[in-house]
């Protein structure tokens, strides 16, 4: 028996406080509710991030467009890629000549025009990153860079960084073909193939015809030449991940030598986008779908005097793409910035890529995508 210090009455045995403690089913309750709330957290944490990333790359498409109308405004024409057909000549992509509205005058008047974007002139430019021309939600690997075709060190020996956009040159010609039946445009029916009508061939895109887009090759194209309207037709598209080729999310080899597209840097023309779209698994062009791939494979194809085998040639080989889950953001005329759901119609979609249409080639809108 203890005593109360001041008193002489004897504390009962019962009265002492006991020794506090978890049982063991407290606790394991305890860490199924953290476990509840981790997984709860850990997705939430990830869409967040996936946003802020999302976010971050329509800023780029936006300072994209303010440079477009920057050059135009300088110019009184859009900025357009140079790229004669043949092999082993002077070539320039269109995202150089909008340098100087990047803050980056200091990058453009280091590179020389008269030589092409892969001579050694000009690599201390073509090979420096710009994250304006970087999609946050795309994967950097190792060291990724983009090569030289009309090299002699192989496809694996890159030279120059990467970009995750791709000007929109216009309507692939194989692409009515490829996409049949009818659609419902404002209560109207039309044939898709209607709807999809290229102004030139493959071909004669680089031979001094252009195509039928909104910054099409070795053109001098002006906003009065959008006649469908700037709000309404592609400037520039995401097309991430290149030269690698993803299907579907997943990359489809990790070596460049075993797959690869014709596109990546952001100094080359051949990375701009003639819209094709692609089987539902990505691994045909052309087809019904967007978002499935981010290019054509040429890693069983040899790059000759007239380049890659027939209908490429010369011409870049990438498709629109993102990682953004379910769609792609592209920048239109008018420097706003558009979500296109994976799913829309390809004839939807091809309405909004040309720039002139007319007659039966009816013009959508944006609403709703």
């Amino acid at each position: 028996m203890r005593h109360v210090i001041g008193s002489t009455a004897p504390v009962p045995p019962q009265s002492r406080p006991g020794r506090e403690g978890f049982t063991l089913i407290e606790l394991l309750v305890v860490i199924a509710i953290i476990a509840a709330l981790a997984g709860i957290l850990v997705p939430a944490v990830q869409s967040a991030r996936e946003a802020s990333r999302r976010s971050l790359c329509g800023n780029n498409l936006k300072q994209q467009g303010l440079a477009i109308h920057g050059f135009h405004d300088t110019k009184q024409k859009l900025p357009s890629g140079g790229r004669p057909p043949d092999a082993s000549t002077i070539r320039c992509g269109v995202f150089v000549y909008m340098l100087p509205w990047l803050d980056n005058n200091a990058l453009w008047q280091a590179y020389d025009t008269s030589v092409t974007w892969s001579d050694p002139k000009n690599l201390p430019v073509t090979s420096v990153r710009i994250p304006t021309f970087e999609c946050p939600s795309a994967p950097r690997h190792s060291n990724q860079l983009d090569h030289n075709p009309d090299g002699t060190t192989g496809f694996g020996t890159g030279i120059v960084s990467v970009g995750d956009y791709g000007a929109s040159l216009g309507i692939d010609p194989r692409l009515p073909g490829a996409v049949t039946g009818t659609v419902v445009i404002s209560g109207s029916t039309f044939n898709r193939a209607d709807l999809i009508i290229p102004s030139v061939s493959m071909t004669s895109s680089a031979t001094g015809g252009f195509t039928n887009g909104m910054l099409p090759k070795n053109a001098s194209v002006t906003f009065q030449d959008v006649t469908d309207g700037l709000s309404n037709t592609i400037a520039i598209f995401e097309s991430g991940g290149r030269p690698y080729v993803y299907q579907r999310g997943v990359q489809k080899n990790a070596s460049l030598t075993t797959a690869h597209t014709n596109a990546g840097g952001w100094c080359r023309p051949a990375s701009d986008i003639l819209f094709a779209g692609s089987s539902a698994d990505g691994k045909t062009i052309p087809g019904a779908f967007i978002n499935r791939t981010n290019g054509y494979d040429h890693a069983s194809e040899n790059y000759g005097a007239s380049g890659y085998p027939a209908p490429y040639g010369t011409e870049g080989s990438s498709q629109p793409y993102s990682f953004h889950p379910g769609g792609l953001q592209v920048l239109v005329g008018d420097g706003a910035v558009k979500f296109i759901d994976e799913n829309i119609g390809i004839e939807v979609l091809a309405a909004l890529i040309t720039r002139n249409q007319s007659g039966k080639e009816r013009k959508t809108t944006f609403g709703g995508l």
